[in-house]
């Protein structure tokens, strides 16, 4: 019986040293948490988690050194998995504050708008988080009004793109209608430079004709044929 009673109390001082290793791991991840140095903080609460990877306060911390160290798609998911292992609606509360505070960091508003909504279901009173959702919602509205204003710049250079072509096509009409008036023009003086050639032409035959008409008329006549006088 003496035996029993000193292996439950060696079983208990056991878990107890785990127990206060845990936490003393975790503490001491704190006081480096709060001195900034994010970096070892988490080491310390992944130590801590070695010892118990269902603390609940060392997975929680471990996600705000990550947050803090600006790994804010990581803080995420550890902050959503988080959800299930949250003990009260507190707990749950502050999961979700954070867990907006991480979402807007990755410009994902609406997923943070949501979150921040779900930590006032959770805790009504919690003015921190409403703070941020009212931030989070005028970020949202901000950033509706850029996405307008690109559209419509974007729609302005469609316009602007849509004229040019126009320009563009009756420049090309333009060039093509001139074209047409110089090629009209060049077949003209073709058509003259032809009709000039042949009345030239025509001229010379007529000249040509009547110059033969004269010389047959002289061939008609004849010549006075001399003779010798026999003196």
């Amino acid at each position: 019986m003496k035996k029993i009673l000193t292996f439950i109390f060696l079983i208990s001082l056991c878990f107890s040293s785990q127990s206060q290793n845990k936490k003393q791991l975790i503490r001491e991840g704190n006081k480096l948490y709060n001195d900034s140095s994010y970096n070892l903080s988490e080491m310390q609460y992944r130590k801590s988690l070695e010892k118990d990877q269902d603390y609940f306060n060392a997975s929680f911390n471990l996600a705000d050194a990550i947050y803090k160290q600006e790994r804010y798609e990581e803080s995420s998911s550890l902050f959503d998995a988080l959800k299930d292992n949250a003990k009260n609606n507190i707990d749950l509360a502050k999961i979700n504050h954070n867990l907006g505070n991480s979402l807007l960091k990755e410009n994902k508003t609406d997923q943070a708008i949501e979150a921040y909504k779900n930590a006032l279901r959770q805790n009504p009173t919690d003015e921190d988080t409403r703070y941020n959702l009212a931030y989070a919602q005028k970020v949202k509205k901000q950033e509706e009004q850029q996405k307008d204003q690109q559209e419509n710049k974007d729609q302005d250079k469609k316009e602007e793109k849509k004229q040019e072509e126009q320009q563009k096509d009756q420049q090309e009409n333009k060039d093509q209608d001139k074209k047409e008036e110089k090629k009209q023009e060049e077949q003209q003086k073709e058509d003259m430079s032809k009709e000039d050639a042949e009345k030239m032409l025509e001229a010379l035959q007529q000249r040509e004709k009547k110059l033969q008409e004269k010389l047959q008329k002289r061939k008609g006549k004849g010549q006075k044929i001399k003779i010798l006088k026999d003196w």
